[in-house]
C-alpha cells in the first residue's frame, strides 16, 4: 500500500479505519491534478488564433479519440470541432470562460482533498498520541527511571506536532505532484516528443540533488527533534525545582545551562534549514537551463508557432513545480520519519511486567504474604535485594528498617509487581504474585509515599481517585479514618476545596494524611507505608501514627521507616542492611540481641 511504502510498517495498523478517508483524498487531489494541464493547452489557440490570426471567422479544433475497429490499438486519433466561423472576440472569451471553469473546478478539487488528507491526518495522530498516554500508563516503572521526563514528554509533543503536520502534506504531495507531473509531460509528448525526450537529460542532475539533501535532511531533523526534547527537560526540572533553583541562587546558573542548550537547538535548526531550503534555489537554477534549450529547439530546430512555445514553455514550467514541490516531500518525509522513530520507539517498548497466560484470581487475602528466597537488581550484575526471606501474616503489622540505600523502598516495589523479582518469589496466600493478574493484584493493596502525589483537583477526588464510584459518605468516613476531615472541614469549599499542583495549598501532613484516606477507601488489604512519616513535623507524625494504630488489626501493614519510634508497636521487625537481612524479630527480641537494630534504637533513643 502506497501509504506504507511511504510512511512505514508502523503506520499500517492506524491506516486501516481510515480507508474511506484515504480514497477521498486520491480521487479528489487526482481530479484536481488533471484539471491543471487545460490553461496549459488553451495558451496555443489563445495566441496563435485569438491575437495573431488575420480578422476573420476562425475554426477551433482539438484533439479527439474515436473508437475504430481494424487498428492496432482499437481506436485512432483524430480532431473535432469546437467552434466553427467564431470572431477572434467570441474566441477569446470562450478559451477564457473555460480556463476559468478549469481552474475553479481545480481549486474545489483541491480544497476536497486537502480537507479530507487533514481530517485522516488528525484521526491518525490522534490515536497515536492516545495509544502513546496508554504505553506511558502502562510501561513498567523502571522506564521512567532510565528515562528524562522532559525527553518524554517532548516526544509526545513536538514530535506528534511534526506528525500531524506533514502526514496531510505528503498526503496530498505524493499524488497531486506526480499524477500533475505526469499529465504535463503527456501533453508535451503529444506536442512535441523529440524536444521533451531532449530535456530529460535534465533529469539525473535533478535525482542526484534529491537524494544529497533528503539524507542530509532527515539526519539533521532527528537532532532537532532531540535537541527539542532535552530544553523540554530543562523546563520540567526548572519548574518542578523553582524552590530549590531561587533557595540556592542558581538562576543565573540554570539561565547559562538553557542558553547554552537554546543555542545548540539553534545551530541544529539552522543546519535543518540550510539543506531543506537549499533545495528549491538550486532546482530553480537547473530548471532556469531548460528554458532558453526549450526556446531555441523549439523554433528554429522544430519550426514550432509562437503560441505553441508559449505552450511548451509554460507546460515544461508546469512540470518542474512538481518535481520541486516532491523534492521538498521527499526532505518532510524524512523530517517525518525521524519523528516517527522516536514515537514508536516508546510504542514498541515492551513492558518488563507480563501478565501470565494462566492466571490466579484470589477472591480475598486471608493468610499470608511470603518473601522466598527473592534476589532483585536494577541491572544483571548488581543485585539490590539477595536472598530475602520472610512471611507477614494477614493482619500483622511488620516495620522494615535500615540504613539509607539499604533496599527498603525497592522490597516494597516488588510486592505491587512494580518490578519482577529477578530470582526466588513472592507468594500472596502461596500463590506466586506473577501469577495473579496485575490489576486483581494491586486492587489488594494500597501504597503510601514519603513523596505524596496529589493532583490539581478537588480534596474529594482526590481520595476518592482509585474509587471513583465511592459515595461522599465512604470519602467522609475514610477521612476521618485517616484524621484528615476536620481540618478538610476548615477549608475555602471543604471537601470541594481545589488544592493546586501536586497540593501545594495544603500543608505536608495534611497532604499525608489525604494520601491515607486515599488509600484506605479503596478497601485495601494490604497498606505499604514507605517513609510515610519521615519529612514530617512532630505533631503530623502523631497523627500518622494514630491512624496506623487505628488500622493495626484491620489490614496486613508493611511499613518502612527511619523513626525506630514509629515502629514500636510492629509485630515484626526487619534490619536491612546492603539488600540483605540481617536481623528479624519482635522488638524485644531484637533489643535483647544487642545487634544492629539494638544500636540504631540506642541512636534515636540516646541510650549508649
Amino acid at each position: 500500500m502506497l501509504i506504507t511504502w511511504i510512511l512505514g510498517k508502523d503506520i499500517v495498523g492506524y491506516v486501516r479505519g481510515h480507508k474511506w478517508l484515504i480514497f477521498g483524498t486520491l480521487f479528489f487531489t487526482s481530479i484536481s491534478s488533471l484539471f491543471a494541464v487545460i490553461p496549459a493547452y488553451l495558451l496555443k489557440p489563445f495566441v496563435d488564433l485569438g491575437m495573431l490570426a488575420k480578422e476573420g471567422t476562425i475554426t477551433w479544433e482539438i484533439p479527439w479519440i474515436s473508437l475504430k475497429q481494424g487498428t492496432l490499438l482499437g481506436f485512432e486519433i483524430s480532431k473535432r470541432v469546437i467552434l466553427q466561423g467564431v470572431d477572434q472576440r467570441t474566441l477569446l472569451t470562450f478559451l477564457t470562460l473555460i480556463a476559468f471553469g478549469s481552474v475553479l473546478l481545480r481549486s474545489l478539487c483541491s480544497y476536497l482533498g486537502s480537507l479530507l488528507g487533514a481530517a485522516f491526518s488528525t484521526k491518525v495522530v490522534n490515536k497515536v498520541r492516545i495509544d502513546l498516554f496508554e504505553r506511558f500508563l502502562n510501561l513498567h516503572i523502571g522506564f521512567f527511571h532510565g528515562m528524562k521526563t522532559g525527553e518524554l514528554v517532548g516526544r509526545a509533543n513536538s514530535d506528534l506536532s511534526v506528525m500531524q503536520g506533514k502526514i496531510s502534506e505528503i498526503l496530498t504531495g505524493i499524488i497531486e505532484h506526480p499524477i500533475t507531473a505526469a499529465v504535463f509531460i503527456l501533453y508535451l509528448l503529444y506536442m512535441n516528443y523529440k524536444l521533451t525526450l531532449l530535456m530529460v537529460i535534465f533529469v539525473p542532475a535533478f535525482a542526484g540533488v534529491l537524494k544529497l539533501f533528503g539524507k542530509k535532511v532527515k539526519k539533521h531533523a532527528e537532532k532537532v527533534q532531540e535537541n527539542t526534547a532535552e530544553l523540554s527537560q530543562r523546563y520540567h526540572e526548572a519548574i518542578t525545582c523553582i524552590k530549590i533553583i531561587q533557595g540556592f541562587s542558581q538562576e543565573e546558573k540554570e539561565l547559562n545551562r538553557f542558553r547554552e542548550e537554546a543555542v545548540e537547538l539553534y545551530k541544529r535548526i539552522m543546519k535543518w534549514y540550510r539543506w531543506h531550503l537549499g533545495l528549491g534555489p538550486l532546482m530553480d537554477s537547473l530548471s532556469f537551463l531548460s528554458i532558453p534549450v526549450t526556446l531555441i529547439l523549439g523554433r528554429v530546430v522544430f519550426g514550432h508557432t509562437l503560441g505553441e512555445i508559449i505552450s511548451i514553455v509554460f507546460a515544461f514550467s508546469k512540470v518542474y513545480g512538481p518535481v520541486k514541490k516532491l523534492a521538498l516531500i521527499n526532505n518532510n518525509i524524512k523530517t517525518l520519519q525521524g519523528s516517527m522513530k522516536r514515537i514508536f520507539e516508546i510504542l514498541h517498548t515492551p513492558s518488563e511486567i507480563m501478565e501470565t497466560k494462566q492466571p490466579v484470581y484470589l477472591q480475598s487475602f486471608n493468610n499470608r504474604i511470603e518473601f522466598k528466597d527473592v534476589w532483585f537488581g536494577y541491572d544483571k550484575d548488581n543485585f539490590v535485594l539477595k536472598g530475602i526471606s520472610f512471611k507477614v501474616m494477614a493482619g500483622e503489622m511488620m516495620a522494615i528498617v535500615g540504613s539509607t540505600g539499604a533496599g527498603k523502598s525497592t522490597l516494597l516495589d516488588l510486592i505491587p509487581r512494580f518490578y519482577d523479582v529477578s530470582k526466588g518469589a513472592i507468594l500472596l496466600d502461596g500463590e506466586d504474585i506473577r501469577d495473579i493478574p496485575l490489576k486483581d493484584l494491586r486492587k489488594k493493596i494500597a501504597i503510601v509515599t514519603q513523596d505524596t502525589i496529589l493532583f490539581n483537583d478537588t480534596i474529594a477526588n482526590n481520595i476518592r481517585y482509585g474509587a471513583k464510584e465511592k459515595t461522599m459518605e465512604d470519602v467522609i468516613e475514610v477521612a476521618r479514618l485517616a484524621l484528615a476531615h476536620e481540618f478538610i472541614m476548615e477549608q475555602p469549599q471543604g471537601y470541594e476545596t481545589i488544592i493546586g499542583d501536586r497540593g501545594v495549598k495544603l500543608s505536608g501532613g495534611q497532604r499525608q494524611r489525604i494520601a491515607i484516606a486515599r488509600a484506605l477507601i479503596t478497601r485495601p488489604s494490604i497498606l505499604l507505608l514507605d517513609e510515610a512519616a519521615s519529612a514530617l513535623d512532630a505533631e503530623s507524625d502523631r497523627m500518622i501514627q494514630e491512624t496506623i494504630e487505628q488500622l493495626k488489626g484491620k489490614l496486613t501493614i508493611i511499613v518502612v521507616a527511619h523513626r525506630i519510634s514509629s515502629i514500636l508497636n510492629a509485630d515484626i521487625i526487619a534490619v536491612l542492611e546492603h539488600g540483605e537481612i540481617v536481623e528479624i524479630g519482635t522488638l524485644k527480641d531484637l533489643l535483647k540481641k544487642n545487634g544492629r537494630f539494638s544500636y540504631l534504637y540506642s541512636l534515636q533513643f540516646n541510650q549508649h
